[in-house]
């Protein structure tokens, strides 16, 4: 598997978006051609103001090179892409000579995946520095609202949407990665709603007046506080938690995209 990494891991990338107070959000992208492919959910970073592209070397860590761009300057590199509620991709022409001199991943030109079929995932996992290579397999695909998607039986976690999901054995881009899902996935959900809910009621209290003071302490301030605490820890249990189950969209959209803006 060291000749697949080797082949890969420079065309691999981390794209980081920032504000005034530091990171607010990261995933993956790869290139393909001139451009860096990555999933739309991933550029939804509105409150950002910079963006960082980063690539490592084969250690796996040591950075290749580092590209800055405004927030701006990045949305406008955007040719092409669907909506998260879609096929959920974003193709980026990044003009810039050191991105152009990184290798670029081949895009499988055979539709027919098996299930079974070994695979490889390519990410920057929980916002690390690091690029991981996991292993697994198609376990399942099926088609919904028109979009194709492929069933992981590997090791998903925050951080690589956007990824490549690769053939091992022709080393071929066969799906860009997007998600992955727990056991938990619907609990975690219902239980962050009924925090935020349980916020917002007292937040419209707090706007009302309709408050009182207790040694000093407001006390809607104070349950607030506590709970939006909650909420945050709920969000970081939920995107922790893995069972090995990830999704990942068809490559055969996005490859139909790049053939479309070439």
């Amino acid at each position: 598997m060291h000749d697949l990494w080797r082949r890969c891991c420079a065309s691999v990338f981390s794209i980081t978006f920032e504000n005034a107070e530091g990171r607010i959000t990261s995933g993956t992208g790869f290139k393909v051609g001139d451009c860096l492919v990555t999933n739309n959910h991933v550029i939804q970073a509105p409150s950002a103001k910079r963006v960082v592209l980063r690539s490592v070397r084969q250690d796996g860590h040591t950075s290749a090179f580092e590209l800055n761009f405004g927030h701006l300057e990045f949305r406008t590199a955007l040719v092409d892409g669907e909506p998260e509620a879609g096929w959920d991709y974003a193709v980026l022409r990044i003009q810039n000579a050191a991105f152009e001199a990184a290798p670029s991943l081949q895009l499988s030109t055979v539709d027919q995946i098996d299930i079974g079929q070994q695979v490889a995932l390519f990410g920057y996992q929980f916002e690390q520095p690091n690029l991981s290579m996991h292993l697994g397999y198609v376990s399942s695909q099926y088609h919904k609202a028109g979009v194709h998607y492929l069933q992981l039986d590997s090791s998903v976690n925050h951080g690589n949407s956007g990824g490549p999901l690769i053939d091992v054995a022709s080393s071929s881009v066969l799906g860009i990665v997007t998600r992955k899902a727990t056991g938990l996935t619907q609990q975690f959900e219902q239980l962050t709603l009924a925090i935020r809910q349980s916020i917002e009621v007292l937040q419209a209290s707090q706007r009302s007046g309709a408050r009182g003071i207790i040694a000093g302490v407001d006390p809607v301030a104070a349950t607030i506080a506590v709970e939006t605490q909650i909420e945050r820890i709920s969000r970081e249990i939920s995107r922790s938690a893995n069972v090995g189950i990830g999704y990942a969209y068809h490559i055969k959209k996005i490859r139909e995209s790049l053939e479309r803006i070439a």
